[in-house]
């Protein structure tokens, strides 16, 4: 009896291991078919919930554009290939940058010195920060000292109160985490930059408020507007905790003046907010006298104003990944130094960078060329889109015009918007940066990045633009037969 009991046992015990398996695998099962649902069937099941919001593309045109470096138009050998008018850079200057880092000295030194093979300050190396901190001083705080020593600059601006981060939108990002809870609301003047949504939503959860101007959005926002701003955010369960403008305006191309300025942060001040100051396109004003924040508020950030900048754009150097941060608020840059580590400035980078910055001489000329390169396009974009009779924000700094084709489109909706842009992709074989992806409130405003091609492309795609703006207003009526079959002659 015993002898069977025993059998029964292990029998028993056997069937409920079976049993456990077998549920094992169906709970599995159930989450494979769960996560594979998630995916829709595309393969997002092996990534988590957090990875999928990743995957829509951080510019909504990022597409257009992609497509259009398969086929990048070139005047000689491929004469009707696309030309891309929406990506702000600068590659008019790459020339007169690239000639200068590779001279030999300065590409050896940046590999000699052993402290850039260890590990560092996650903030930036010690004599990278130094010449940061001179280089700020003197084009930013007090441009009109040219003779300014390297001692006077560093008693003016500290180097422990500088530091390098991978790109601007990099230390914007780390500014939201650092400064807001997830949810919060940061204000930003429309229209602005398209990636701002992104960069403050992607890691910290901030959520981009577009503030809209009452009066001319050129000569930026009012007390008022912020304050109007804020008080919708507020009514939505949103805590106001930052505002983040950029000046020079981008999209607009405009310089707000000191008193905007200073207005603006006043006001945030007096809610007891950060106000961060995107100037990263401050060395790129030709047609205007552009003050920096740091001379507006007579070097008196405090611990609520942190200034931006990079080499992305003054210096046509968006590939480098080299943003910087000037802020008085020490416990920040102690948060910084920790969350850096993932997004700090490769040493040979900062060696040969530092080295720029203390070359006055070269940095005075190089500047000096590049507005000179930047105006000649800005005009000859301006002068042909006076000659189609097309408005357009008058710009005194940037490397891009804001121009209003409203009277273009078929409707005055966003989706007329879209669809003007489709015809110009299809037909022109153009693509600008559509208002919309800026928060525009106003259908039919774009972008032209008049510095990302040659001003023989340039000419070439203002043309083409030219061409389709005729056969629009010549088909006004007739909206639908404007087919990219039938304006197959667009393209000379």
């Amino acid at each position: 009896m015993s002898g069977v009991t025993g059998k029964s046992a292990v029998f028993f015990s056997a069937l409920a291991l079976v049993c456990i398996a077998q549920k094992k695998w169906n709970s599995k099962s159930r989450r494979r078919k769960q996560r594979a649902a998630d995916g829709n069937g595309n393969g997002n099941h092996d990534i988590s919930q957090r990875g999928q919001s990743l995957l829509t593309p951080t510019l909504p045109y990022i597409m257009d554009y992609l497509k259009c470096l398969q086929d990048h138009c070139d005047p000689y050998t491929n004469p009707r290939g696309h030309i891309p008018l929406c990506m702000s850079e600068n590659k008019l200057i790459i020339e007169l940058l690239g000639v200068r880092l590779l001279q030999i000295e300065t590409a050896s030194r940046a590999f000699s010195d052993s402290s850039v093979y260890c590990y560092n300050n996650t903030l930036g190396l010690p004599g990278a920060r130094e010449a940061l901190a001179y280089f700020l001083a003197k084009h930013f705080l007090f441009p009109e000292r040219i003779n300014m020593t390297f001692g006077d600059a560093l008693s003016y601006i500290r180097p422990e109160l500088v530091c390098y981060g991978a790109g601007a939108s990099s230390l914007i990002s780390h500014l939201a985490l650092c400064l807001a809870e997830r949810g919060d609301a940061v204000l930003i003047p429309a229209p602005y930059y398209a990636a701002f949504d992104v960069d403050l939503k992607i890691i910290s959860g901030c959520i981009a408020v577009p503030v809209h101007c009452k009066g001319n959005p050129s000569e930026g926002p009012t007390p008022r507007d912020l304050e109007d701003a804020a008080l919708a955010a507020e009514a939505k369960g949103m805590r106001v905790r930052m505002l983040l403008i950029t000046n020079p305006c981008n999209p607009i191309g405009t310089i707000y003046t000191p008193e905007v300025m200073k207005e603006a942060i006043e006001w945030a001040r007096s809610r007891d907010m950060h106000t961060i100051v995107d100037e990263i396109y401050a060395l790129s004003s030709f047609d205007g006298q552009f003050e920096s924040i740091l001379r507006t508020l007579n070097n008196e950030l405090g611990d609520n104003v942190h200034h931006i900048w990079a080499l992305s754009k003054d210096f046509g150097a968006s590939g480098f990944r080299m943003g910087t941060l000037y802020t008085q608020n020490e416990k920040l840059l102690r948060s910084l130094a920790n969350l850096n580590i993932f997004s700090g400035v490769s040493h040979p980078m900062q060696m040969m960078i530092a080295e720029i910055f203390l070359d006055d001489n070269w940095v005075y000329d190089f500047l000096h060329q590049a507005r000179e390169k930047i105006r000649y396009s800005y005009e000859l974009c301006t002068r042909m889109l006076d000659e189609m009779v097309i408005p357009f924000f008058p710009a005194k700094a940037g490397i891009f015009v804001y121009a209003d084709f409203s009277s273009l489109l078929p409707e005055p909706t966003v989706e007329g918007e879209a669809k003007f842009a489709s015809l110009l992709l299809d037909a022109a074989r153009i693509i600008m940066t559509p208002g919309a992806a800026q928060h525009d409130q106003k259908p039919g405003m774009f972008r032209i990045c008049y510095c990302f091609v040659s001003p023989e492309l340039l000419m070439m795609a203002m043309q083409r633009l030219d061409n389709i703006i005729v056969k629009i207003r010549t088909h006004r009526i007739h909206w639908d037969n404007l087919t990219p079959e039938s304006m197959s002659d667009i393209i000379a």
